[in-house]
C-alpha cells in the first residue's frame, strides 16, 4: 500500500472514512473538498446506532458525548391519525444510543481524523473531470494543476462530478427525494432526547422531522420523492413552512427563531445503486446512491462504505489488479450489507404513504412486542426483513 496514490473526491463523512482507512494501511491520500473547513452540509444531522459504531472505529468513540452531540435514545413518531408512537432504541442495536451532530461541526471531526491519520487534505479544489488510461488516473482541478493518482474515489455527493465522468448514469426521479432542513434556537422540545417524525395528513408522500441539537437548537426539515414533487407542484420551502404551523408539531416550536436560511438537497435512493466501481474508480456515499429511500438517511452508509473501500482497494494492490474486475471486493461488500435494507425499505415508502394502513402499523404497534420491536428496527434502518408475524398481526390490528 505504501507505493500507492489515492486521490478522493470529497470530504464529507464518506470521503474521510476512506482516507482515514486508507492512510491507516500506509497509502498516500490526497482528499479534495471544494469548500473550506468548517463549511455546511444540508441534512438531517441524525446519527444512528449504526453511525456512532463507525464513529467508534475511526477513532471517534468520544464525538457523541461531547458538548457538540445531542443524544439520543428513543424515537417519537406521530401518524396521520395522531397515533403516537414512542419507543426507546433498543440496546440490541449498537447499544441503543443514537445522537444529533450539526454536520458543519461532524465533517470537520471526520476530515480532521483523515488528517491525523496521514492523510493529506487540499481544500478550496474544484475537480471538473477525470482521464483514466492503464498507467492511473489525471484529474482536471480548476485554477491548479492537474493531479495524477493510481486510483480516484467518487466521495463527491449527489450530483456527483466524478459519477459523471465514469459514464453512471443519472439518478431518475423515482429513485431519489428532495429534502429541505432549517436550524431553529431558543426550542423546547417536549420530547428532547428522541428523534421526532411527523407524518402528518396534511404533508402527505412527504414526512416531517425535529431533531435536537445542543444549546436549545433543532433540526427541523422535510422530504418527499422527486417525481411526487414534481406532480404536486408544491415547493418544499413552502410546505416546511406550513409544516411548522401544525397543530401537533406549532407545540413543539412556540417561542422558536429560525436561524439562516432554509436549505435544501437531492437523496439518492439506495435501491438505485448499480454502478459503483470501475476500472481505477469507486463511488461511495450519496455519489454512489448510498441512502435509505425511507428515512433519508445515509450518513452510516456513507462511513461504511468507505470502509468496504479501503479493504477492496487492499484487495486490488495484493493482486496488482486494479481493474472493475480487480476491485470487485468492493461490490460484494455493499451489497451483502445495504442491497436488501434498501430494497425493503423502497417498497414500505408505499406503506408509509398510505393514512390508513399506517394508522394500523401504529396502533398494532402499541399494544404488539413484535410489531413494535419490528418497526423500531425499520426506523432505525436496521430491518432487512419484515415477518410473516408482523404482516399477520397488523392485518390483524384495524
Amino acid at each position: 500500500m505504501t507505493s500507492l496514490h489515492v486521490a478522493i473526491v470529497g470530504a464529507g463523512p464518506a470521503g474521510s472514512s476512506a482516507a482515514t482507512f486508507l492512510a491507516q494501511q500506509g497509502a498516500r491520500v490526497t482528499l479534495l473538498e471544494r469548500n473550506r473547513f468548517p463549511r455546511d452540509k444540508t441534512c438531517g444531522d441524525g446519527c444512528t446506532p449504526r453511525t456512532l459504531w463507525m464513529l467508534e472505529r475511526l477513532g471517534l468513540g468520544d464525538l457523541p458525548t461531547s458538548p457538540d452531540s445531542a443524544p439520543v435514545d428513543s424515537v417519537y413518531a406521530l401518524s396521520p391519525g395522531g397515533i403516537v408512537l414512542e419507543e426507546s432504541i433498543p440496546s440490541r442495536l449498537f447499544g441503543g444510543r443514537a445522537s444529533v451532530i450539526a454536520r458543519q461541526v461532524l465533517d470537520e471531526r471526520l476530515v480532521r481524523r483523515a488528517v491525523q491519520a496521514g492523510a493529506e487534505l487540499r481544500e478550496g479544489v474544484l475537480v471538473e473531470g477525470i482521464e483514466r488510461d492503464a498507467h492511473g488516473v489525471l484529474l482536471r482541478c480548476r485554477d491548479g494543476e492537474p493531479l495524477r493518482a493510481d486510483l480516484v474515489l467518487g466521495c463527491d455527493g449527489s450530483p456527483s462530478v466524478v459519477r459523471r465522468a465514469l459514464g453512471a448514469p443519472d439518478f431518475p426521479r423515482h429513485e431519489g427525494a428532495f429534502a429541505v432542513r432549517a436550524y431553529y434556537e431558543n426550542v423546547r422540545l417536549s420530547h428532547p432526547r428522541s428523534f421526532a417524525f411527523f407524518w402528518e395528513q396534511e404533508l402527505l408522500p412527504a414526512y416531517g422531522w425535529i431533531f435536537p441539537l445542543p444549546d436549545g437548537r433543532a433540526n427541523v426539515g422535510l422530504g418527499m420523492r422527486a417525481d411526487q414533487l414534481d406532480a404536486s407542484a408544491v415547493k418544499l420551502p413552502a410546505l416546511l413552512e406550513k409544516f411548522c404551523t401544525l397543530p401537533r408539531v406549532a407545540p413543539e416550536l412556540a417561542g422558536a427563531r429560525r436561524v439562516g436560511k432554509v436549505k435544501g438537497h437531492h437523496l439518492p435512493y439506495g435501491s438505485f445503486s448499480q454502478h459503483t466501481h470501475f476500472d481505477r474508480a469507486l463511488l461511495l456515499g450519496d455519489a454512489a446512491g448510498f441512502v435509505n429511500p425511507l428515512t433519508g438517511e445515509g450518513i452510516e452508509f456513507a462511513l461504511e462504505s468507505g470502509a468496504f473501500a479501503a479493504e477492496a482497494v487492499a484487495e486490488a494492490v495484493a493482486a496488482g489488479d486494479f481493474s472493475a474486475r480487480g476491485l470487485g471486493g468492493y461490490a460484494r461488500r455493499w451489497e451483502t450489507r445495504f442491497r436488501t435494507a434498501f430494497h425493503l425499505n423502497r417498497r414500505l415508502m408505499w406503506a408509509f404513504e398510505r393514512p390508513w394502513l399506517l394508522d394500523r402499523v401504529f396502533r398494532t404497534a402499541n399494544r404488539s412486542t413484535t410489531v413494535r420491536n419490528e418497526l423500531s428496527d425499520i426506523l432505525a434502518g436496521e430491518a432487512t426483513h419484515i415477518s410473516w408475524r408482523f404482516v399477520a398481526e397488523v392485518a390483524r390490528g384495524g
